[in-house]
């Protein structure tokens, strides 16, 4: 059956009472439907097995106890699918990285609309976000030439995912140029060409110089 398209970011239920009771009671059902429909939206927006996170939001209090809510006042459980998409990604990227130094598991980065995100606090809401690995023998791992991931890192780990998020995101692989990573600027700079390369412009060659595999993320 083709899962029901769910909203990427954030899913509100907002959720009130007639005013045909006294006001503990009315409270007390109020609390006790958001718990049964935030229950379900838990299981139903979640994967393998695993509840869908959310933040509750009760009167305007986030974190307060649904029991807490005022007679007339409003829960709101917002869930953040695409969250759970970057964080998937990001540590299956980890999980699945060859390991010799280490150096390659730990160049991860995480863009969102071209500017990196540097890992503190909530991810910024963007239109495109992307994986790269700043090494420059990342483009190898992923033609195949480690034999600790034959089958390379970033395209395995793109169709994975897609698959897995398809109703939340698109997830797609690419080879994309990477513009001032370190190491890959580095590597670059020293990189001798080989004759059919020659004639290229020198834009071309630059942008040939730093394309890297590159996992795209686009919200729906």
């Amino acid at each position: 059956m083709k899962p029901t398209r769910i909203s990427p970011v954030f899913r509100e239920l907002e959720l009130k009472l007639s005013a045909h009771m006294s006001d503990r009671r009315r409270s007390e059902r109020l609390a006790a439907f958001a718990l049964e429909k935030i229950t379900e939206a838990k299981a139903a927006n979640g994967r393998n097995g695993e509840h869908a996170r959310h933040r509750q939001i009760v009167d305007g209090r986030e974190g307060a106890a649904l029991t807490s809510v005022k007679p007339d006042g409003v829960i709101v459980a917002r869930f953040d699918l695409l969250q759970e998409v970057l964080d998937w990604i990001g540590n299956t990227l980890i999980q699945e990285s060859p390991v010799l130094s280490g150096k390659y598991a730990k160049s991860h980065v995480l863009y969102v609309d071209g500017e990196p995100y540097a890992g503190d606090g909530p991810i910024p809401a963007g239109e495109l976000y992307t994986f790269v690995n700043i090494q420059p023998y990342a483009r190898k791992i992923d033609r195949g030439f480690s034999d600790k991931a034959p089958e390379g890192v970033y395209e395995a780990v793109a169709g994975v995912a897609n698959k897995k998020f398809g109703n939340v995101a698109k997830v797609t692989f690419g080879w994309h140029p990477l513009i001032g990573a370190a190491p890959l600027e580095a590597w670059a700079a020293k990189t001798s060409l080989k004759p059919a390369r020659r004639k290229m412009k020198q834009a071309s060659l630059d942008e040939w110089r730093k394309r890297q595999p590159t996992i795209f993320v686009r919200p729906f």
